[in-house]
């Protein structure tokens, strides 16, 4: 399950990027900071998973290069 995650990045990164914006504009207007925060952390997540996708190079090297990245953190 997590590399279709990371496989079909693009598919869920950029409407939670986009929704995520949208109630941390709502929240900002009423001045609620803990959900503000709250969302922007999530949409902050989100893109910081869609430039990895951009920068392994698509949905194979993807995933590979997510392999390597868990066998090196967790096996090593």
């Amino acid at each position: 399950t997590f590399y279709f995650f990371i496989r079909h990045t693009p598919f869920w990164a950029v409407p939670i990027i986009l929704i995520s914006a949208e109630f941390s504009y709502v929240f900002w207007i009423r001045k609620k900071k803990k959900s503000l925060v709250f969302f922007i952390s999530i949409a902050f997540m989100s893109l910081i998973f869609l430039i990895f996708y951009i920068y392994a190079g698509g949905p194979e090297k993807s995933v590979k290069k997510a392999i390597d990245l868990m066998w090196y953190y967790f096996y090593s």
